[in-house]
């Protein structure tokens, strides 16, 4: 099962800084995708947390550069999202 969270993240400037949050947290086992928002200040990460914990993607951003702050987590199946978006396209 994949797990979704979002972070605050604050001290980014510029399209770069979103650029190196995602190659940091991409980096870690475990993560599917890392999509980060300079508009919004938000870090949103997929992942298995029975391979990459939370509290590591909050100190890959640290040490990146950057505060972190957890903002919200959604547990989904992505499998029966991706059929249920297949059905609502049709």
């Amino acid at each position: 099962m994949q797990t979704t969270y979002t972070w605050a993240v604050t001290g980014m400037h510029c399209n770069s800084c979103s650029i190196l949050i995602d190659e940091a947290v991409e980096e870690l086992d475990g993560v599917t995708s890392s999509t980060t928002s300079l508009k919004k200040k938000l870090t949103t990460v997929t992942l298995d947390p029975t391979r990459c914990e939370p509290a590591h993607v909050a100190e890959a951003i640290r040490i990146a550069g950057y505060d972190v702050n957890p903002v919200s987590v959604s547990a989904q199946a992505a499998p029966v999202r991706r059929a249920w978006f297949r059905r609502a396209r049709s």
